[in-house]
C-alpha cells in the first residue's frame, strides 16, 4: 500500500503546485459608499452612466433626471450640468461620459433632433444621437453629430410632423436605430473616439470638432466587432480598446484605426470572457476587463443530513432507530461503517449519481422560473410583482445559501494574461443581494450599485485574503428521546404481568457544513456529524424477579468529510474538477447489563468498543469523458460497526469469561470511467 500513499502524496503536490492559481486571485477591499436615489445633489435616478477623469474624479450622467453631476473622488458634490435644471433642459436622455486632461466634459445624448441648415419654411430636423462637449465649468462649447445628414437622399423618406424651438410647423426624419446609445472616450490630445456599435464603427473627431477617420465593421475576424459591443477605452499610448460583447473578446486598434491585436474567448476559464462589457486601461499598462460570467453557489432545503453535500450516495451515519433491533444491535453489531459511502467522492453504480455533475454545469438554466419574473420587474404588473414577491420568500426561506461569484480580469497591454478579481454577492442578504457591477475607474476601482436604493460602492483590489463573505456555514441540533412501555401476560390462568418492559431510548444530532469559496475555480467544504445515543431498558419479571435485567447502553460517533474541489473547466460541455477529499469515522459504545435485584442475582455484562477509520483519495476528469477515481481506506473495524471487549461475571458476581473481538482491512480501490 506504501506505493498508493506516494502515488496520492505526489497527486496532493500538483494540486498544491497548482494552487499558485489561487494566490494570483485579487479580492475586493471596500472603501466607501456615496450617492442613492434621488434627484438632489450626489443622488441619482436608476438609469446612469459613470465617467472618471485621470484623477479619480467623478461624472454621472443621469438619464431620467436629465443632468450630468461632478462628485469628488469620495463621492462629494461638486457641481452640475446644467446648473439649473429646467424643462428646455439641453439635455434629453444623456448616456456615456468622459473628460480630457483639460477637464472638458463630453456627454451623449441619445435621439436629438438637428436641424439641417439647408431647410427652411419648414425646417427639417433629423434625429440622431450626438456627444455635447462642456468646459470645466458646464459651458456648452461644441456639439459633435455621430452620423451624416444627407440633405439629398434621392429617395422618399417618411417624417413626423412636429414644433420648432420657435413654435413653427417643421418636420423631423427619424432613421433606423435613431434613439441608438453609443459610447466614447478621449485621448491625450483631446481626441473624441465615438463607438456606434449599431453601426459597427468607431468616430474619431478631431479636437476641433473636425470628423477625421471612421473604422471598423461588421463581423468576428480581425478588425472586425459586433453590433452589441459595449465599450471604448484609450489607454496611455492612444491605442483603442473595444469590448467586442457579442464576440465574447476584445479588439485592439491603434490610433488611426488600423487593427493591432484580439484577446479572450467564449468560455469561464482564465483569459476567456461571457460577454465583455467593460474595459479599462490603467496607468502601468494593465488592462481590466468586466464580462458577464457568473459562477453560482447555491444550497436548497430541507437539509435532513449535511454529509448529503458531500456525500454523491446521500448516505449518512446509520439510524439507530432505523433496524427495530435497538441501539445496541445498530451501533454494535451491524456491519462495518460506511466509510465508502461517506466520502465526497465515492463511486457508485447509481447512474444518477454517476451522472451527478449534471447538476453542477456553470451553464444550466437557473432557478429559471425565479428570473422571469425578477429580471423585467420594472415592466410587470402589481399581480405579477407580487406572485414574484411570494417566489422570492420561498426561494428565501428554502434556500441554506446562495452566492453569485463574478469576476474582473487583468491583461497585459499585450493581451496575455496576469490575474483575476473576484467578489461574491450574497442573494439571501437583505442588504446586498441586488448589488450589480456598475463600473471601473483609470485608478483601479471597482464599483457596485445597490439595486434599491441605488447606493453606489467603491472599491480597491487587495491581494489574496481570507475572505469571510465567502464562507457559508450551517449547523443543525436534533435531539429525539422515546419511551416505549412493554406489558405482557403469558398463556396462563391469570391475568397477572409476566414481563414489565420499560424502555428509554434517546438521540442527540449534531450537523455542522461549513464551505469556502477560495475563488470561481477553488472550493474547500467541510462537514462534521456528531451522535450520541442512549438506551435505557428495565426488564422485570415478577414471577422470577432473579431473571429481571437492567440494560445501558451509550455510543457516540463522530463522522468528518474536508473536500477540495478545483474546477479545472467550468465550461458548460466541457465541465471538469478535480477533488481531494478526506475522511475521518470515530467512535465509542459502552454497554452495561446487571441484574436489577443483586440481593438474589448479581451477574452482570460490561462492555466497550471502539472505531476509528479513515478515508482519502481523489476524483479527476482527467478528460471530459473520462474520470478516474482513486481511494485508500483504513477501515478499523472492517465487517463490524466497532472493535469490542465484553466481560461476562456470574450470579456471584465472578468474572468467568472475557470475549474480544477485533478486525481490520485496508485497501485500495481504482476506477476508471469513460463515457462514449
Amino acid at each position: 500500500m506504501k506505493k498508493w500513499l506516494v502515488l496520492l502524496l505526489l497527486v496532493a503536490a500538483l494540486c498544491v503546485w497548482k494552487a499558485d492559481e489561487i494566490f494570483a486571485v485579487g479580492f475586493l477591499k471596500f472603501e466607501r459608499e456615496f450617492s442613492g436615489k434621488g434627484s438632489t445633489d450626489g443622488f441619482f435616478s436608476k438609469n446612469i452612466h459613470v465617467g472618471f477623469d485621470d484623477t479619480g474624479t467623478i461624472y454621472v450622467s443621469d438619464a431620467d433626471n436629465r443632468l450630468v453631476q461632478k462628485l469628488s473622488p469620495t463621492g462629494d458634490f461638486i457641481m452640475q450640468i446644467p446648473k439649473e435644471k429646467t424643462v428646455d433642459s439641453i439635455l434629453r436622455k444623456p448616456g456615456d461620459v468622459a473628460v480630457d486632461e483639460g477637464g472638458n466634459i463630453y456627454v451623449v445624448d441619445q435621439a436629438v433632433p438637428h436641424h439641417i441648415p439647408e431647410t427652411a419654411d419648414p425646417r427639417l430636423y433629423w434625429f440622431g444621437p450626438c456627444v455635447y462637449k462642456f468646459n470645466r465649468d458646464g459651458t456648452l462649447m461644441h456639439t459633435y453629430v455621430v452620423d451624416a445628414v444627407d440633405v439629398r437622399p434621392k429617395v422618399v423618406l417618411p417624417t413626423r410632423l412636429m414644433i420648432d424651438e420657435d413654435g413653427k410647423t417643421a418636420f423631423a426624419y427619424q432613421p433606423r436605430n435613431y434613439d441608438r446609445s453609443v459610447r466614447i472616450d478621449v485621448n491625450s490630445q483631446n481626441q473624441l473616439y465615438v463607438l456606434d456599435a449599431k453601426n459597427a464603427k468607431v468616430h474619431k473627431f478631431g479636437a476641433d470638432g473636425e470628423k477625421l477617420i471612421a473604422f471598423g465593421r461588421y463581423g468576428a475576424s480581425d478588425g472586425e466587432f459586433d453590433t452589441d459591443a459595449s465599450d471604448i477605452e484609450i489607454d496611455a499610448e492612444g491605442n483603442v480598446l473595444i469590448a467586442d460583447t457579442g464576440n465574447h473578446r476584445v479588439v485592439k486598434f491603434n490610433a488611426d484605426g488600423e487593427f493591432i491585436l484580439k484577446f479572450g474567448v467564449k468560455g469561464r476559464n482564465e483569459g476567456e470572457f461571457v460577454k465583455p462589457i467593460a474595459v479599462v486601461a490603467l496607468a502601468t499598462g494593465e488592462i481590466l476587463v468586466k464580462d458577464k460570467s457568473q459562477f453560482k453557489r447555491f444550497l436548497g432545503s430541507p437539509l435532513a443530513n449535511f454529509l448529503d453535500v458531500v456525500s454523491p450516495s446521500g448516505q449518512g451515519l446509520a439510524d439507530v432507530y432505523s433496524t427495530g433491533t435497538g441501539l445496541v444491535n445498530s451501533v454494535i453489531d451491524t456491519t462495518r461503517p460506511r466509510s465508502a459511502s461517506l466520502n465526497p467522492n465515492s463511486q457508485s453504480s447509481d447512474l444518477a449519481i454517476l451522472h451527478r455533475r449534471i447538476r453542477l454545469l456553470e451553464e444550466a438554466e437557473y432557478r429559471r422560473y425565479l428570473n422571469d419574473y425578477l429580471d423585467e420587474e420594472d415592466e410587470q404588473d402589481e399581480n405579477k410583482k407580487e406572485e414574484a414577491e411570494d417566489l422570492k420568500i420561498k426561494e428565501i426561506r428554502e434556500t441554506i445559501y446562495h452566492n453569485v461569484i463574478a469576476r474582473v480580469q487583468r491583461f497585459g497591454s499585450n493581451g496575455k494574461y496576469r490575474g483575476r478579481v473576484v467578489y461574491e454577492v450574497d442573494r439571501q442578504s437583505a442588504e446586498d443581494h441586488d448589488l450589480a457591477f456598475l463600473t471601473l475607474d483609470p485608478l483601479g476601482h471597482i464599483y457596485l450599485r445597490d439595486g434599491s436604493d441605488l447606493i453606489i460602492r467603491q472599491y480597491s483590489i487587495e491581494g489574496f485574503t481570507i475572505k469571510p463573505s465567502h464562507m457559508n456555514a450551517v449547523y443543525n441540533t436534533r435531539a429525539r428521546n422515546r419511551d416505549h412501555d412493554f406489558i405482557e401476560d403469558y398463556e396462563d390462568i391469570d391475568a397477572d404481568a409476566d414481563v414489565d418492559e420499560k424502555l428509554n431510548l434517546l438521540q442527540l444530532d449534531n450537523s455542522f457544513f461549513w464551505t469556502y469559496n477560495l475563488s470561481e475555480s477553488w472550493n474547500l467544504t467541510l462537514a462534521d456529524v456528531f451522535t450520541y445515543g442512549e438506551q435505557d431498558e428495565r426488564y422485570l419479571t415478577p414471577p422470577k424477579e432473579e431473571d429481571s435485567y437492567d440494560y445501558e447502553t451509550q455510543a457516540l460517533t463522530n463522522t468528518v468529510v474536508a473536500n477540495l474541489k478545483f474546477i479545472t473547466n467550468s465550461n458548460a460541455y466541457h465541465y471538469k474538477e478535480f477533488n481531494l477529499y478526506a475522511e475521518r469515522i470515530d467512535g465509542t459504545t459502552d454497554l452495561y447489563q446487571q441484574a436489577l435485584f443483586p440481593n438474589l442475582n448479581r451477574q452482570r455484562q460490561e462492555g466497550e468498543g471502539d472505531a476509528s477509520s479513515t478515508a482519502f483519495g481523489m476524483n479527476w476528469d482527467v478528460f471530459t469523458d473520462v474520470n478516474l477515481w482513486l481511494e485508500y481506506t483504513d477501515l478499523n473495524p472492517a465487517n463490524t460497526s466497532r472493535n469490542f471487549v465484553r466481560r461476562y461475571f456470574d450470579a456471584s458476581g465472578n468474572l468467568y469469561e472475557v470475549f474480544a473481538s477485533s478486525n481490520r482491512a485496508r485497501q485500495f480501490v481504482g476506477e476508471l470511467t469513460l463515457k462514449f
